[in-house]
């Protein structure tokens, strides 16, 4: 059986289509996360743009200096200081009914090039993102909060999920009671307070991960032929006859192809997050996932939601798999056969959704917006069933393994059963 698994695996790997698609899709990556180092841009407080890792490196040493526990107190202090500082030249009711745009001007030329850069640091757009509204620069935020506002932050916080609830993604979907109930749950038993630290690699790679919808069609171009390509080449009526062609045979196809599946999606994440942490670093992995954005409402660190990720994602990948050894086994025509599964990775990110939440709650199940850190953790994507409520991760998790179960006996089923011309 182990030397016919072996087999198996050459054979997906010597065709010539398969190794340009298997390396074509590595070098893109690769190309993309080489890209994605050296476009980093950020500001040093002289207000000289850097990029690459010398913007790595400034914005590291930004975040360092704000690192430590988010007490109570600590938040009152910190944004009690901006205030002092945002305010000295210019009173808060200037920059309150002004557009971002001109309060930013206004502040650029009452503050010189350090002060403004310190106004400016997205530290305090981060403490003030819970009474932020849309569109506002974070000293339009301060002008509006007072001492007793900031005392209870943590409550800003979960007032935050309920005004998101309340929003309902946009005024697409109406939240039951159930889900509320679920989500206000789920962001209570967030851990308090909060760390806040540097994380960039760990942060990038869930920016990044995304990108791992690409392996999905190097996994289709690869496993296309398995069955499709015996049926082509007219060689299914002597594998079929043969004595293990209907048992052991098709076994060593199934088992070669989910292997390969998931060897090459785990080599395209060791890119993509052994890029990221290199030029990014890896500290911060215990850090809690809040530090991306207190809007989420999940008790993880940043190391065991970017693991979560990527376990739905091998998911997806091996779910894929399964059905594409099910068309493969159903269809002759590999071109049919890729382009289903190129419709299912791709074209579902363009359909319009023009605030239709049913659609968007289907969408967000295939790979082009799930593997999506916003939508995944941040967007509040939960469906129920009776007064179960699951979130878009544990429905991902289990739709994928249950089309993986479902279509891999099927493929082999129709194979054996297929009836030789």
């Amino acid at each position: 059986m182990l030397d016919l698994v072996r087999f198996e695996f050459k054979k997906l790997l010597a065709r010539r289509t398969s190794q340009v698609a298997s390396a074509g899709i590595l070098v893109l990556l690769c190309g993309i996360m080489a890209l994605n180092v050296v476009q980093t841009k950020t500001e040093s407080n002289s207000g000289e743009v850097l990029g690459g890792t010398a913007a790595i490196a400034e914005r590291k040493a930004q975040i360092d200096a704000h690192e430590g526990v988010l007490t109570s107190e600590r938040v009152q202090d910190e944004i009690a200081a901006y205030r002092q500082l945002a305010f000295s030249k210019v009173d808060p009711a200037e920059v309150e009914g002004l557009s971002d745009a001109a309060a930013y001007a206004l502040m650029g030329e009452a503050y010189d090039t350090e002060e403004f850069q310190v106004i400016c640091d997205q530290y305090y757009a981060y403490l003030l993102s819970p009474w932020k509204a849309p569109g506002q620069e974070p000293y339009q935020t301060a002008a509006q909060v007072d001492d007793a506002m900031v005392a209870g932050f943590y409550d800003a916080v979960a007032d935050e999920l309920q005004r998101a609830l309340d929003d309902g993604m946009g005024g697409a979907w109406t939240y039951s009671d159930a889900e509320r109930a679920y989500w206000t749950a789920k962001e209570g038993a967030v851990s308090e307070p909060l760390s806040y630290g540097y994380a960039g690699g760990w942060e990038d790679v869930l920016n990044c991960v995304g990108f791992l919808a690409f392996p999905l069609v190097a996994i289709c171009v690869v496993l296309t032929p398995v069955f499709a390509g015996e049926y082509q080449d007219r060689t299914d009526a002597v594998l079929l006859s043969s004595r293990y062609g209907r048992s052991k045979l098709v076994a060593a196809k199934i088992v070669a192809s989910l292997l390969f599946a998931a060897a090459y999606y785990v080599l395209a994440a060791l890119v993509i997050v052994g890029v990221a942490l290199v030029f990014f670093g890896a500290e911060g992995a215990t850090l809690p996932v809040q530090v991306m954005s207190l809007d989420i409402p999940y008790d993880l660190t940043m190391a065991e939601a970017t693991f979560l990720t990527l376990g739905i994602g091998l998911l997806m990948a091996l779910g894929f798999a399964g059905l594409v050894l099910l068309l493969s086994s159903k269809l002759r025509s590999q071109v049919a056969i890729f382009a289903v599964c190129v419709a299912l990775v791709f074209l579902t990110g363009l359909i319009p959704i023009g605030g239709n939440g049913v659609l968007l709650h289907v969408l967000y199940l295939f790979p082009i917006n799930a593997l999506n850190a916003q939508i995944l953790f941040s967007t509040l994507v939960s469906y129920q069933a009776g007064p179960l409520v699951v979130d878009l991760a544990g429905v991902l998790a289990g739709l994928y393994a249950l089309v993986l179960a479902a279509c891999v006996p099927a493929a082999a089923i129709a194979f054996r059963r297929h009836q030789v011309m």
